[in-house]
């Protein structure tokens, strides 16, 4: 089993990758949401430049996106809140962990969805403070992902 980067509790080929692939489209925009973070850890932008409209795909960066995706080390993805407002609006609240240069950082966003033309669509995102301060981590520490393992052992492999 190949464990999917937005829950380690479910199987990639059965949770994110019909979406990313185009076999599916996300049911739910918490689903868009939790395929896009996954989509970032693997700095596959073109499925995140797809799955966006509007405000968010004026402003996007194509190659500062790519390349920040590849720099970093995507830990792991805590889903705070997922609100259907009415059938075409939806919000997700998360947390985001990474590393980046040996330094665990974190995301905290509320972005927002829109359902247009029968898909769910990341439209704009407030960024909201963290809960957790910067910190230099190190290969021997435990992993931020909540494994146990030493960071070196588990998401510090490829760095």
């Amino acid at each position: 089993m190949i464990n999917c980067p937005c829950d380690p509790q479910k199987n990639y080929l059965s949770c994110c990758e019909p979406y990313i692939t185009g076999k599916k489209n996300p049911e739910t925009a918490e689903a868009l949401m939790r395929s896009r973070y996954t989509a970032y850890t693997m700095a596959n932008i073109d499925y995140i430049k797809e799955t966006m409209r509007g405000d968010a795909l004026a402003s996007f960066q194509e190659m500062d996106a790519k390349s920040r995706a590849k720099r970093v080390k995507w830990i792991k993805l805590h889903v705070l809140k997922s609100v259907i407002e009415n059938s075409r609006t939806a919000y997700v609240e998360f947390e985001a962990s990474f590393v980046d240069a040996s330094r665990l950082k974190s995301i905290h966003e509320k972005s927002e969805f829109n359902y247009e033309e029968g898909r769910w669509y990341y439209i704009r995102g407030v960024h909201l403070p963290t809960a957790h301060t910067e910190q230099i981590i190190s290969r021997n520490m435990n992993c931020p992902c909540g494994s146990q393992r030493k960071f070196k052992n588990c998401h510090g492999t490829a760095l």
